[in-house]
């Protein structure tokens, strides 16, 4: 508790403009702020809850709440910037933030944002926020897949502990399941990266100006994701355009004793007959090290200023109270959606929920994809060859020597191919 009151203070010192170092003045009595969100319907009033008590806690300030639908965001902020009408504070997926930073769309926040505050969050959570040597916002809600497991299957199986490697996962399944019941794996590359992570493999490094997705090891982590995907424990899997809705039917159901899935997926999956909304029949497992490594890709959102921002103080006292202890912890109660502050695991409401404390082991283990400006665009290559070596239409070596060679000829024309 006496973490979770510190960073509590050091953030509220932040937001009240106690910091000497990016001190933030009040805002003025006549001040209105604009937020764009693409938080879901369920998630918009939990937002909505929390910008009441910034309104309160910041007299005279008031913020307008505009809901922005996900797939639109780039193209809305982009234009809005470039018009000169951008709202204030604008909530970014994590792929957004160096993308916007490198066209100028961003204000710089390293001065509000200190190295103190930001050893506040999960590393793998703020490492997006950081870009070109500066702070360009601040995370809320990050996630990572981990293997969510049916408790009751599980049970009558006879299955105690879960696994710790990749080889037991999949023996393990073999041995429990071995009427295609035990796993439901997606045919997308994002849920692949654990199993290339896993086996020492990796996407690229900026660093060094190298992609490393064709080499030998990234090449061993797909073949091992096919042949779990293959397995006699995982439900056959040929329809790829519905696989997320397919698993999680049948994840539902209890037709499936695991899938692979965030955060974000668990109130719907306990809506489902095999649950009844009882967490406690819902376990959550880290995705297992493999022979290299171990991993699981950070996603999320988080909280970033418009350059041309006209409100830029308040904007900055949003945005601070916005990834504050307030906001993590409402969230996490209401929405199930993991805080990005460390110490907000500490707080008693948030214990009280077991998917939230059953999800922070994955999260300690979960790896930031690199922070690059085509970060979110890596995946139009990668997802159809990933497709097309689990449908037998490639080898994995082939698969992934034509995703290397896209994002040279694409995206990262510098770089060296690693093989």
């Amino acid at each position: 508790m006496k973490t979770t009151r510190l960073v509590r203070v050091g953030l509220a010192a932040l937001v009240a403009g106690a910091v000497g170092i990016g001190m933030v003045p009040p805002a003025s009595a006549a001040t209105e702020l604009t937020l764009w969100t693409t938080t879901n319907d369920s998630e918009t009033p939990t937002l909505k809850t929390v910008v009441a008590g910034f309104e309160k806690a910041n007299p005279g300030v008031k913020v307008k709440v505009v809901s922005v639908p996900f797939g639109d965001r780039d193209a809305k902020f982009s234009a809005a910037v470039q018009a000169g009408k951008a709202p204030d504070v604008m909530r970014a997926e994590i792929a957004d933030v160096a993308l916007w930073a490198s066209k100028g769309y961003l204000r710089d926040v390293s001065k509000v944002v200190p190295a103190s505050v930001l050893k506040q969050y999960l590393p793998g959570a703020i490492a997006y926020y950081q870009y070109a040597n500066k702070v360009w916002g601040l995370p809320n809600a990050p996630d990572a897949l981990a293997v969510l497991y049916n408790k009751d299957l599980f049970a009558k199986a006879g299955i105690t502990t879960f696994p710790t490697s990749l080889a037991e996962l999949q023996s393990v399944c073999e041995a429990k399941f071995p009427n295609a019941n035990g796993i439901f794996l997606r045919g997308d590359a994002y849920w692949v990266q654990p199993w290339v992570w896993g086996y020492g493999g990796g996407l690229i490094d900026p660093a060094k100006k190298q992609i490393l997705i064709a080499d030998k090891k990234s090449v061993a982590g797909l073949e091992a994701y096919k042949s779990l995907f293959s397995s006699k424990c995982a439900v056959p899997n040929k329809d790829f355009a519905n696989d997320y809705g397919n698993s999680m039917t049948a994840f539902k159901n209890g037709e499936v004793a695991m899938i692979v899935n965030g955060p974000w997926s668990t109130a719907d999956v306990l809506s489902g007959k095999a649950f009844n909304n009882d967490k406690s029949k819902l376990g959550v497992g880290v995705i297992p090290a493999g022979p290299g490594g171990q991993g699981s890709p950070v996603g999320g959102n988080g909280w970033v200023i418009a350059k041309n921002s006209k409100n830029a103080a308040a904007a900055e006292k949003l945005m601070l109270y916005l990834a504050g202890p307030q906001a993590n912890e409402a969230f996490a109660v209401k929405n199930n959606l993991l805080p990005a502050l460390t110490a907000s695991y500490n707080s008693a409401a948030v214990k009280a929920n077991p998917l939230i404390t059953a999800f922070l082991p994955q999260m300690r283990v979960a790896t930031a994809r690199p922070v690059v400006p085509q970060g979110g665009q890596i995946y139009t290559a990668f997802g159809p060859q990933v497709q097309n070596y689990l449908s037998g239409k490639s080898s994995a070596q082939a698969a992934l020597d034509a995703v290397a060679n896209e994002w040279k000829n694409k995206l990262f024309g510098s770089y060296t191919i690693v093989k």
